[in-house]
């Protein structure tokens, strides 16, 4: 039980929550875990293994196993078990394991963590947990796999994967105030086209972003929890200005001036981010975006720097292979047409590497 109790104490705080505390999510896949007398809790349990072996001991043989018997069991789940609300759970739990074990310490090449949430979104979209609404363990467990659904949209959410993705989107009740900027990350990231587009004239689309525009300004920071605490309210803080920033570059029209965001970019980096290291890399990426002059940019270097040595947090390489990228592009447009295809940019980024990474 040693690798249990390395989860209990300390693997679990490299778990990537919003609006939750690592704690939270640990003891909700803690009292899953130990429920294995069926197919859908050994796989549970193995990931589970799986991943606190991984973050003890790194990459070696008994991880390696571990995880095997965790996927082996999946599948068993699915192909083998009447799948009840339960057992769908911890099937759904196993699949989050799995994902957060890819982006703890990311293998070069790989992109499995978008599989493992994907699947555990078509979990729940399968079974009744789809309408689901308590804010007991299995409602937690549902809030963890929304934010990291929409993140992997974000990442997905370019012009070739899009189509796929919108037809499969679920729709998720905004149980918690706190995922109502999820919820808007998430509309953002289906809705808004390349600049571009000649459909981006149309008044319904227009309507349509400011209206947007309108949701995400207007998000509270003060009700960002049931008990709200300063790292949460932080939090949404960071992703509701992540967000503005995202959907103004992104609708801004090449035939119209830029929209002034210079208040708000220097608000955000007049803030926290000089001495904090980044829980959240989505917020982190698109300040990055921003980051024209040096010493906007060495405050992002240090930032990348400081978040690398805490080792509660995964590995953040990909993230910092991502903003070198943009950067560099960045440089090669100093003429001031950087507007105007900042969609195309941020899609190279983001593809520019051999494996997709995770931005919670």
């Amino acid at each position: 039980m040693d690798l249990v109790y390395h989860f209990h104490h300390f693997a679990h705080v490299s778990l990537v929550t919003f609006g939750q505390r690592p704690y939270e999510i640990r003891d909700v896949l803690l009292s899953m875990a130990l429920v294995h007398d069926e197919v859908s809790g050994i796989a549970l349990f193995h990931a589970l293994l799986a991943f606190s072996s991984l973050h003890r001991h790194g990459l070696n043989e008994q991880t390696i196993q571990l995880k095997g018997r965790a996927l082996q069991s999946l599948s068993a789940s699915v192909n083998y078990e009447i799948l009840t609300p339960g057992k769908a759970a911890q099937h759904v739990a196993a699949s989050m394991l799995l994902g957060a074990f890819e982006t703890l310490q990311p293998l070069e090449g790989t992109s499995e963590w978008l599989l493992h949430v994907w699947g555990a979104t078509d979990m729940i979209q399968a079974t009744p947990l789809k309408d689901h609404t308590s804010n007991n363990d299995t409602g937690r467990l549902l809030q963890w796999v929304h934010y990291h659904e929409t993140l992997s949209r974000f990442a997905m959410s370019q012009p070739a994967q899009k189509l796929s993705l919108t037809r499969n989107r679920p729709t998720h009740p905004a149980v918690n105030p706190t995922f109502a900027i999820l919820n808007l990350l998430s509309e953002v990231c289906d809705t808004v086209l390349d600049s571009r587009d000649l459909r981006t004239r149309n008044t319904k689309y227009q309507d349509h972003l400011q209206d947007l525009k309108s949701r995400v300004g207007n998000v509270s920071i003060e009700s960002a929890s049931a008990e709200p605490t300063s790292d949460s309210m932080f939090a949404v803080h960071l992703y509701q200005i992540a967000t503005q920033i995202y959907l103004a570059r992104l609708s801004q029209s090449p035939w119209e001036p830029a929209e002034d965001l210079d208040a708000l970019v220097d608000a955000a980096f007049a803030g926290p981010i000089q001495s904090c290291s980044c829980e959240h890399f989505f917020p982190l990426l698109i300040l990055a975006c921003e980051a024209h002059r040096d010493n906007q940019r060495l405050a992002i270097i240090n930032l990348i720097e400081r978040t690398q040595r805490d080792t509660r947090i995964r590995s953040i390489e990909g993230v910092r292979n991502t903003v070198r990228s943009i950067w560099a592009q960045q440089d090669l447009h100093k003429d001031g047409e950087i507007l105007m295809d900042y969609l195309g940019i941020m899609t190279t980024a983001i593809s520019s590497g051999s494996a997709v990474p995770s931005f919670a």
